[in-house]
């Protein structure tokens, strides 16, 4: 209960992304279970490996939170995710799209 209640009090982008996007898939991953066609199944996969990495990155961020202030680790997280962005968008001919 208390790392519940640590996610609430002492947020930092990383998990105020995880907490979002596990309130969003949860949702789609249940209606994808029961509308299920036969190639759905590794959709399914794919979203709980992306879960699984962002629980690793929580876990990742509530070790560094113990050590450093959060506003600052907040700081740092944005500088580093702005960053890769930015390195995405300039290294794939200006756009973000995957195809």
């Amino acid at each position: 209960m208390k790392a519940i209640s640590d996610l609430i009090k002492r947020p930092t982008f990383i998990s105020i992304v995880f907490i979002t996007l596990v309130g969003l898939g949860i949702p789609l991953i249940v209606y994808q279970l029961f509308t299920l066609d036969p190639s759905g199944s590794l959709g399914i996969t794919i979203e709980i490996i992306f879960f699984l990495v962002l629980f690793g990155l929580l876990v990742i961020d509530r070790f560094l939170l113990i050590n450093i202030n959060n506003k600052k680790l907040s700081v740092i997280e944005g500088v580093l995710i702005t960053g890769y962005l930015i390195y995405y968008y300039f290294t794939n001919d200006r756009s973000f799209s995957i195809g």
